[in-house]
């Protein structure tokens, strides 16, 4: 029997999951008390899945609009909590008698969860349960948020919002994504007309555009997305997001990306992804010592155990990249035998890359002579 205030509602939106939804059911099915499924149009097997885990399945017609097959699954949840997951997500194993005590703490209106948002990423910490409060719903047409009404329960009600050691992956980038970004392409127009400073529906943007062939349009969204950033106070993680985009794109186009990072590098110090794109164009410039000291910065960190709590990075930057460039850097620096060592690494990480494995022998060679 539950203790009195922690019954667990899962509440997710689905269309056509079929492939996806078992493994995310599963995930959860005995963590949660009940299961809503609300189902926008699905032409396979989605909501046959969904039953076969005793899910509770409701239909609700596509809208264009995110927010309101969320809130519709919220109003069909019977449990004290909500916890809101995608069936391309999976909760990882977790102690159900510690779930149930936090769930029980009675100063707390929700919590922020461990979140990875795709395979070989970091991960960040991201709002995904909350108290079943009619005054916590979503709001937006994509990236939809509840967290502004979660603030404002907290602040009547004398309210904390927590963190709970819980881990949710995100599967869904894995495969092609063409019909997700068709799908979301107008939607994420109609959100940034509506607010035209959300910096990271603007980055989102850019990559939709990028994925469907317009470059150009991306680059576009991405200095939108920076003039944004600059209109506003204060500081939210995901303003950094259209600079991470942009300064790789023009970087690649061949094009003067320093001022840019320079302005990145005042605003957002800490981020490792900045540290690599400078130690990069650090690279290009030939200043290779200034190069090296940076990415030793980045290999001394375990990519597998780093978590930067706000932001997502590549962690290759802190392996394979990291290694490859400190060979390249010692190699054009005429320290061959760490050149050879560093390639070895990055050839022990990836051994499926033969270039690998080429630098190296080619440092080796010099060491020789």
């Amino acid at each position: 029997m539950r203790a009195p205030g922690t019954r667990l509602s899962a509440a997710m939106i689905v269309r056509d999951e079929e492939a996806f939804l078992p493994d995310c059911l599963q995930s959860i099915h005995a963590i949660v008390d009940e299961i809503v499924v609300v189902d926008t149009g699905s032409r396979d097997a989605t909501k046959a899945v969904a039953r076969r885990f005793g899910a509770r399945v409701f239909d609700f017609a596509w809208r264009d609009d995110f927010a309101a097959p969320r809130n519709h699954a919220i109003d069909q949840a019977t449990g004290d909590w909500i916890l809101y997951i995608d069936a391309d997500e999976r909760l990882r194993p977790i102690d159900p008698a510690y779930l149930r005590g936090m769930l029980s703490d009675a100063s707390k209106v929700g919590y922020q969860l461990r979140f990875f948002p795709a395979t070989g990423f970091t991960g960040y910490w991201e709002y995904r349960l909350f108290r079943n409060d009619p005054r916590i719903r979503f709001d937006g047409p994509i990236h939809e948020g509840m967290v502004p009404g979660m603030a404002k329960v907290a602040a009547a009600e004398g309210l904390e919002i927590g963190r709970l050691e819980a881990t949710l992956d995100h599967v869904g980038y894995d495969g092609d994504q063409q019909r997700k970004h068709r799908r979301n392409l107008p939607l994420l127009r109609a959100g940034l007309a509506r607010d035209p400073d959300r910096a990271f529906s603007w980055s989102h943007l850019g990559r939709v555009l990028t994925a469907l062939g317009d470059e150009d349009g991306a680059i576009r969204a991405w200095r939108d997305g920076i003039d944004a950033v600059r209109r506003q106070s204060g500081y939210k993680p995901e303003f950094a997001l259209p600079f991470l985009d942009l300064i790789p794109c023009l970087h690649e186009r061949g094009e003067d990306t320093g001022p840019l990072l320079d302005e990145a590098r005042r605003r957002f110090p800490d981020n490792m992804t900045l540290v690599w794109l400078t130690a990069r164009a650090a690279m290009d410039s030939g200043e290779n010592d200034a190069a090296a000291a940076l990415l030793e910065q980045l290999a001394a960190i375990d990519g597998d155990a780093y978590f930067d709590g706000e932001i997502a990075h590549d962690r290759r930057i802190f392996g394979a990249l990291a290694y490859q460039s400190l060979g390249t850097c010692c190699f054009r620096l005429g320290r061959f035998a760490e050149s050879a060592a560093w390639y070895g690494r990055a050839e022990a990480r990836e051994p499926e890359e033969p270039g690998h494995r080429l630098r190296r022998l080619a440092a080796e060679g010099r060491c020789r002579q």
